[in-house]
């Protein structure tokens, strides 16, 4: 590594480090959690980079990082992430922090065309330099950390600011601006949608909504023990048993062992650590009266065959407007918000801004296309 970087563990060290970044007008900022390997995902490092300086803060090690509120939240400093969704939730879920502004890096590449926007992919771009790849999927909550680990934590934020720099000139000289400003600020209101497990969660495996009524209710018990002894072992769900393998006992309702020896021949398959608590799963679902939950419909009514062909004629004006942009599609609009837009059949700009899910910048870049797209019958369009 060409760049030396601290590892904050105390409040000495903490507020040094605090005291720092404060007079940096710009920060990358970066988290690493546990979600694979925890029940209940928790931030584990919060790296900062910013007045030429690069700082890992270890949450679990430090009594508090609460002052890193302040900075964090300061209007006056720009802080830039990438892929910045999982980093403010997680914030913002574990610490109250509500943070802004922000500048994401991801969204910039694509809103420029880059169709490989990884981090390591844009820092190999832009710097010709190869970040390791090593720790993706490492954990993050051990302590004591090695030190490659620290040291893959680390540049993760080290190349943030110079390649906002140079990513903001490209996005201003495109005329893009707009687009990541009103997206960004979007993207600070983001907030944690998880929720504590209740079994009609199992309707959420796929695959559960299209099984017979007698299998969903076995699947359901099955995710009941699925999820305590998650929670007891403080692993993910998914490490006790797959998903997969719920799907195949609810199909099967196996009864005896020998019968989960022939749906699992594998003899090291996860369902033979607790075989009676599975089948036991399986029993209670096969003789339970608890009535299954009522399938809530999303409230959107289908299209009418009218509203269909307004909405595959919008799709392939789209499809071409991001071909000539040299973009992906979803960078000019995604396929719900034209589904929206089908469904209202706007009329004028002002029509176009009651559809909510209609960006500001999308209205003056593409609205007045979008109405000419809306109002030419299906003969008059040119093949």
């Amino acid at each position: 590594m060409d760049f030396h970087y601290d590892y904050i563990t105390t409040p000495d060290a903490f507020s040094e480090a605090v005291d720092a970044l404060r007079g940096a007008p710009i920060i990358g900022v970066d988290t690493e959690g546990d979600s694979l390997y925890s029940y209940q995902e928790r931030v584990s490092l919060i790296q900062i980079s910013g007045a030429e300086r690069h700082f890992i803060f270890d949450p679990l090690l430090l009594e508090t990082v609460e002052p890193l509120g302040a900075l964090l939240e300061e209007r006056s400093i720009l802080k830039i992430f990438h892929g910045a969704d999982y980093d403010l939730v997680s914030l913002k879920r574990d610490f109250g922090f509500n943070i802004g502004p922000i500048f994401d890096t991801a969204l910039a590449a694509r809103a420029l065309g880059v169709r490989e926007f990884s981090l390591q992919n844009l820092i190999a771009r832009y710097f010709q330099l190869n970040l390791s790849k090593t720790h993706q999927k490492s954990n993050w909550s051990i302590r004591p950390l090695p030190k490659d680990q620290l040291d893959y934590a680390a540049q993760d934020t080290a190349y943030l600011v110079p390649l906002y720099e140079l990513l903001k000139k490209e996005i201003a000289e495109k005329g893009r601006m707009d687009q990541i400003e009103e997206e960004c600020r979007l993207l600070e209101a983001i907030t944690w949608s998880g929720k504590t497990f209740e079994p009609d969660d199992y309707l959420r495996i796929k695959g559960a909504r299209v099984l017979p009524a007698a299998s969903q209710k076995v699947l359901r018990e099955l995710a009941v023990v699925r999820n305590h002894l998650a929670k007891k072992r403080n692993r993910p769900p998914f490490k006790i048993i797959s998903n997969d393998d719920l799907i195949k006992m609810a199909k099967e309702s196996p009864r005896s062992e020998e019968d989960l020896k022939r749906l699992f021949p594998r003899e090291t398959a996860p369902v033979f650590r607790n075989p009676a608590l599975w089948l036991n799963a399986v029993a209670k679902g096969l003789t339970t009266t608890d009535p299954l939950p009522k399938v809530e419909r999303n409230g959107s009514a289908p299209l009418t065959p009218e509203q269909e062909r307004l909405l595959t004629r919008l799709k392939e004006w789209r499809n071409k407007q991001a071909e000539q942009e040299g973009v992906e599609p979803a960078m000019v609009v995604t396929s719900g918000v034209l589904r929206d837009i089908a469904k209202r059949t706007p009329k004028s700009i002002e029509a176009l801004r009651e559809v909510a899910s209609l960006r500001e910048w999308q209205i003056h870049r593409y609205g007045e296309l979008l109405l000419k797209e809306i109002s030419t019958p299906p003969k008059a369009r040119k093949e």
